[in-house]
């Protein structure tokens, strides 16, 4: 009976995890690494490699806003090319090595403001951005932690770079830190 019950429970949490990750799609954008559409409202993704070729789709899938959470040298060239596109652009870098919290803040009013919607958040693989947007589902949509780390997992959190136990790890004591 205790392993029919176990079955189950795997077999419910399994079908919860696909369901809540069928919307999101991997998606071959050029001058982008790692691009996630999750929903019509938001899209995460890794470093833009070639503003040439991605702020124009960027533009044309309807982005309103970037968000970059890798800062660097790119940075302010970056910002020019997505302004110049007609598009708003936000900066508020997470150091990997420092993992300092005080952009998160910033990052959760922007996420908060519908007129920035649809956003790109990005980062160097796409770890930091799909941290940010299960601490935006944890802490603004009032999802619980399971079902957005599953959603953060489909969006870009993924194993297959050494970062993402950290990133896990910044989130666990983010939301720790604020009770949830």
């Amino acid at each position: 009976m205790m392993r029919a019950s176990i079955l189950v429970a795997i077999a419910l949490v399994s079908a919860a995890g696909s369901a809540s990750a069928q919307g999101i799609q991997k998606v071959a954008v050029p001058g982008i690494n790692n691009f996630w559409r999750v929903n019509g409202d938001v899209s995460t993704g890794g470093t833009i490699m070639s503003r040439e070729m991605a702020v124009p789709v960027l533009k044309k899938r309807g982005i309103r806003t970037v968000i970059n959470l890798a800062g660097g040298a790119d940075a302010e060239a970056e910002r020019q090319a997505v302004e110049a596109a007609g598009m708003k652009y936000l900066l508020y870098p997470i150091d990997p090595m420092a993992l300092d919290r005080a952009p998160v803040e910033n990052i959760i009013k922007a996420l908060n403001d519908r007129a920035n919607f649809p956003i790109f958040i990005h980062s160097g693989a796409g770890h930091r951005a799909a941290a940010a947007l299960m601490i935006k589902r944890v802490m603004i949509d009032g999802w619980d932690v399971e079902k957005a780390g599953i959603e953060a997992a489909s969006a870009g959190m993924v194993l297959s770079n050494d970062m993402a136990p950290v990133w896990w790890k910044f989130i666990r004591d983010y939301l720790k830190a604020h009770g949830k």
